[in-house]
């Protein structure tokens, strides 16, 4: 009889072992107590994961419970025991793993968008949202099959954390709408939808968006109208802020860490064109002139772009592409053959 029973839980047993559990472990502590609830929404057309080989043996992505919409709000309230009034989703729009083959190994491939908002008044609000796309080399990785689970949990914590302290963008969204949440938020903010820019300094991107100057700031010039910096509307210096923008005669530049770019606008939405070293410094191999340095310029933005004269050295002296601004959280579109540093 023992051995008829062991015949059967062999198969099992080895099953088992060929599934890779995403496990939701890593903290979503909301430290402020302004979180009341988290909940999930699950717009994946697709609802498999995928695939992925670990010593050429192939294992099936999958989260460690089947109600992952349950998984999730358990996932929360373990870790907040007391709540807010404020309720948290998370949507999930995509997520996929798979192999890559190559000539002498398997590479591990994933890719994810998720995106979350806070509701109220029956309307939801966008906060904020991750695409990821990431590849899995095994010389790099002992076990790629871990490594992809773990870094889908860590990703999906991370954006719930830092969602918690995200104002968000003023736009309504109704639940029917949530699926083209991106063309709608973006078709109604200010920066798109308006034919000029208002003159000001913006300190992050949702200000920007939304056409909504920083009152306490504004552009700092020297006496040849050329721009070096923002300070206090007080006429005190602002040594310590940073800034996302400036519009000035209804120009906007983007400050980056070495200068600021004039912001450009097509049928695609806004964009600058800029160099590696512009955005990335660790690139630099070669110094860019940038007028009297960015360390010591006030709200770290400088001259260069405005000097014609600087202007042009700096043109002859980078390799330029069209970088996007994302219509809701401002980051980097970046094109494909240019990479983060490491």
């Amino acid at each position: 009889m023992k051995k008829i029973v062991l015949f059967f839980l062999f198969p099992i047993f080895i099953s088992a072992q060929k599934n890779q559990f995403i496990e939701l472990r890593n903290s979503i502590k909301d430290k402020n107590h302004i979180a009341q609830s988290l909940t999930l929404i699950d717009r994946r057309e697709d609802k498999n994961i995928g695939i992925i080989s670990h010593r050429k043996e192939p294992y099936e992505v999958k989260f460690e419970n089947e109600d992952i919409e349950k998984l999730f709000s358990d996932w929360f309230l373990e870790d907040n025991k007391e709540g807010g009034n404020t309720k948290y989703f998370i949507m999930l729009e995509y997520l996929k793993v798979k192999d890559i083959s190559e000539k002498r190994s398997t590479t591990g491939h994933l890719e994810m968008k998720v995106s979350t908002f806070l509701k109220r008044n029956d309307k939801y609000y966008f906060l904020k949202k991750a695409n990821i796309s990431k590849d899995y080399p095994q010389k790099d990785h002992a076990y790629i099959t871990k490594v992809i689970a773990a870094k889908i949990s860590s990703e999906l914590a991370n954006i719930i954390k830092s969602s918690y302290t995200e104002k968000g963008l003023s736009v309504p969204i109704s639940e029917m709408d949530l699926g083209n949440y991106e063309k709608i938020i973006s078709e109604q903010l200010p920066i798109y939808s308006s034919g000029s820019f208002t003159d000001g300094v913006y300190r992050d991107y949702k200000s920007f968006a939304e056409q909504t100057p920083d009152k306490e700031l504004m552009v700092r010039k020297n006496k040849d109208g050329i721009i070096k910096g923002v300070k206090r509307v007080d006429g005190y210096d602002n040594l310590g802020r940073d800034v996302f923008a400036i519009i000035d005669n209804g120009i906007a530049y983007k400050k980056t860490p070495t200068n600021i770019i004039e912001i450009e606008k097509d049928n695609e939405g806004i964009f600058i064109m800029a160099s590696q070293e512009e955005i990335f410094p660790q690139y630099n191999s070669t110094p860019i002139i940038v007028g009297a340095g960015s360390a010591g310029i006030v709200g770290s933005l400088v001259a260069v772009v405005i000097d014609a004269a600087v202007t042009k050295i700096r043109k002859q002296n980078a390799l330029y592409y069209r970088i996007g601004i994302d219509r809701l959280t401002g980051e980097y579109i970046l094109p494909e053959n240019f990479d983060k540093p490491k």
